[in-house]
């Protein structure tokens, strides 16, 4: 389990959870395990299994964007 966040009824972040072992190691000064990192891969809904290279992507979209 990782970092959890806790929002106001408007949406906005207003605090955390952290698991015990992630605290610890911040606390101890060993903070080797990453803290709120995100995962763009768990977020691709159906399209998770379609072989995509997203900074390809990325790169296109951003190209069309300065294309306009």
């Amino acid at each position: 389990m990782g970092v959890q966040y806790i929002y106001d009824t408007e949406g906005n972040r207003t605090g955390v959870i952290v698991p015990i072992d992630i605290w610890e190691n911040l606390v101890a000064g060993r903070a080797d395990t990453p803290v709120g990192i995100p995962d763009p891969a768990r977020y691709r809904g159906i399209y998770k299994d379609l072989p995509v290279n997203l900074e390809s992507e990325t790169r296109d979209l951003r190209n069309e964007w300065n294309r306009i």
